[in-house]
C-alpha cells in the first residue's frame, strides 16, 4: 500500500515538472502579446532575466529616464513599431521571434527554435551601455537577416548585416574566401575578476597544445585545470574554427579592438596562413566583431570538448569534469 502511495506521488510530482517544463517551453508560435513573450525570454533564466522588460524602440528609456529621440528617428525611419518579431533564421521550417526591450539599456534577444524542444536565447547586444539599438529583419535570396543598427561608434549608428551561420549571429558574407590557414595561435588575459586566462595552439595536422594559466574550469564548483596539455583536435571543431576563419575574411579585419569600458579581459588572435603571411588581431572586450565573438567562444570552448593529454604526466587525461 505505502509503496502505491509513494508510486503515485511520484507520478504526480513528474507531471507537474512535465507541465512547468512545457510552460517553460511554450512554441514560439503560440505567443501573442508582449506579455507572454516578455514572460517567455524570462523562463530561460528567470533570476538573470527578471529585470527584463519588453518595449518598442520608441518607449525605452536610458537610466536617467530619458528616451533617445535620435534613435526613435531611426526606428520609425525603418517602421520599426513593434516589441516583437518572427520570423525563421536558420531555414529549418521552425519560428524564431526577435525581442526588443531592456534590461540595463537597450537589449535585442532572438530565441531559436531548434525543434525537439530544443530552444536557444541569443543576445544580439552584447555591448554594456548601448544607448540605442535598431533591428530590422530583411532578406537576402533565401536568407532572413537582420540590419543591426547600434551606436557603438562615438556620434553614428552603424549598419551591420547579421546571419544564422556557425551556430550563432556573425556578419553576413556573401562571397567567402578561403585561406590556406597553417597555424592558429589564441591567448587571453585575465581582468578584474575570474575571466579564464589560457592559451591553445593548433597547427595544420590539427595538433593542439592548451597552457591552462588561471580561472580554467568548466563550471563554478568544479576544480580548476593547471598544466600544459596536447591533443589532435577533433576533425568536426577543426573544421568549425577553420570555416569560420575563412568566413570572416580575417586577414581584412581590424588588427586591433577596444571596448569603452575598463576591467575587462583582453586576446590575442594570431593568424598564420598563405606560405608564412601573419595577421594579429588583439581585442579588449573580445567583441570586436559578432564573427570574431563567436570564434572565441569556440576557443574556449575547446578547452573542455578536446581529450587533452598532460604533458608531464604520461598517458594522463582529463575530460570536461577536470578529471
Amino acid at each position: 500500500m505505502k509503496r502505491k502511495i509513494l508510486t503515485l506521488l511520484l507520478l504526480i510530482s513528474l507531471g507537474f515538472v512535465s507541465m512547468a517544463q512545457t510552460e517553460t517551453k511554450l512554441k514560439i508560435d503560440n505567443l501573442k502579446t508582449e506579455k507572454e513573450v516578455e514572460n517567455f525570454v524570462k523562463s530561460f533564466d528567470r533570476k538573470r532575466y527578471e529585470r527584463f522588460t519588453i518595449s518598442k524602440i520608441q518607449d525605452i528609456k536610458n537610466r536617467y529616464g530619458e528616451k533617445n529621440n535620435f534613435c526613435k528617428k531611426i526606428a520609425d525611419s525603418l517602421n520599426i513599431t513593434k516589441s516583437f518579431y518572427k520570423a525563421d533564421f536558420d531555414q529549418n521550417g521552425l519560428t524564431d521571434i526577435l525581442v526588443i526591450g531592456k534590461y540595463y539599456d537597450f537589449n535585442i534577444f532572438v530565441a531559436m527554435d531548434f525543434g525537439k524542444d530544443s530552444l536557444k536565447l541569443y543576445t544580439l547586444t552584447r555591448r554594456s551601455f548601448q544607448n540605442c539599438v535598431v533591428p530590422e529583419i530583411s532578406k537576402i535570396g533565401d536568407k532572413t537577416v537582420i540590419n543591426y543598427y547600434d551606436d557603438s561608434e562615438p556620434n553614428e549608428i552603424i549598419k551591420k548585416v547579421l546571419v544564422y551561420k556557425f551556430g550563432d549571429f556573425i556578419e553576413y558574407n556573401n562571397n567567402p574566401k578561403e585561406y590556406n590557414i597553417e597555424k592558429i595561435e589564441y591567448q587571453t588575459t585575465m581582468c578584474y575578476g575570474t575571466c579564464p586566462k589560457f592559451s591553445i595552439t593548433i597547427d595544420k595536422n590539427k595538433n593542439g597544445t592548451f597552457d591552462a594559466q588561471n580561472y580554467n574550469r568548466k563550471e563554478r564548483k568544479r576544480k580548476e585545470i593547471k598544466g600544459e596539455f596536447t591533443t589532435t583536435i577533433k576533425e568536426e571543431d577543426y573544421n568549425n574554427v577553420i570555416e569560420l576563419l575563412n568566413y570572416i575574411d580575417f586577414p581584412n579585419l581590424k588588427d586591433n579592438y577596444a571596448v569603452g569600458w575598463t576591467d575587462d579581459q583582453s586576446c590575442t588572435l594570431k593568424i598564420t596562413y598563405d606560405n608564412g603571411k601573419i595577421k594579429e588581431i588583439k581585442d579588449y572586450g573580445l567583441i570586436g566583431t559578432f564573427g570574431l565573438n563567436r570564434l572565441y567562444n569556440l576557443m574556449f570552448d575547446l578547452r573542455f570538448s578536446q581529450e587533452w593529454k598532460r604533458n608531464k604526466a604520461g598517458n594522463k587525461k582529463y575530460s570536461a569534469f577536470g578529471k
